[in-house]
């Protein structure tokens, strides 16, 4: 395992390029974060650098709704109102949206796709790690295929069908093929390959608040 990154007190290493404004209308902004951004402020001062005070910047009224983790890299929907707001968090707690991401992990898994039917709940003792368990742990579910094989790793797609803290990551190191990058979840091997975590969110998803036509929103950022 390789030395956990505790993003509530060491220093934060500078985002990996600008956020990217895909869409946006009187209701929704979809947005393309970097890695390496949070996208809430943190406790401390210096962790009020996020995704959504710079939105803010442009969009004064925008309200976040959902979040990735600070090394995750990808797309995300965020509300003009409070109505808009109302309506999405309602989408994502019914899980009504739909979200696929891209990652590299390490190895090579002998099928080339499959579901992950693990539960989960955090590992109090050693926050923010996230942990399988059988018997405590909620639901998650995650579909994989893989999209290329490589010299050491796969580039897969995963898509999944709950919303758990780290379940991708976690999925993926419970299979035996971590996300390359990961300093959580990841061996010294799997997370030495890369300079970053090598998640990706490429495709989202959802209901247009006001007008309720489904929305499918791509990424076109270069992943890792």
């Amino acid at each position: 395992m390789s030395q956990i990154y505790n993003i509530t007190h060491e220093i934060l290493p500078p985002p990996i390029g600008d956020i990217e404004y895909v869409y946006n209308d009187e209701q929704i902004i979809i947005v393309d974060k970097p890695a390496n951004m949070l996208s809430v402020p943190g406790r401390t001062p210096d962790k009020k650098d996020c995704l959504i005070q710079r939105v803010q910047k442009l969009f004064p009224e925008a309200r976040i709704v959902h979040r990735l983790d600070f090394a995750t890299s990808g797309l995300m929907v965020i509300a003009q109102n409070r109505e808009s707001h109302r309506e999405l968090s309602r989408q994502f707690e019914n899980r009504e949206t739909e979200k696929t991401y891209v990652a590299k992990v390490f190895g090579q898994p002998e099928q080339a796709s499959g579901v992950l039917d693990q539960p989960m709940r955090c590992d109090w003792e050693r926050r923010p790690l996230q942990i399988v368990d059988h018997k405590l742990g909620k639901k998650a579910l995650t579909h994989w295929r893989i999209i290329e094989r490589l010299e050491n790793s796969c580039l897969v797609e995963l898509t999944p069908t709950t919303g758990r803290t780290h379940q991708l990551r976690v999925h993926m190191q419970a299979m035996g093929h971590p996300i390359l990058g990961d300093e959580l979840y990841a061996h010294e091997e799997a997370y030495s390959m890369t300079d970053r975590l090598n998640l990706h969110a490429k495709e989202l998803i959802i209901n247009h608040p006001e007008e309720n036509s489904r929305l499918t929103f791509s990424s076109t950022s270069e992943p890792f």
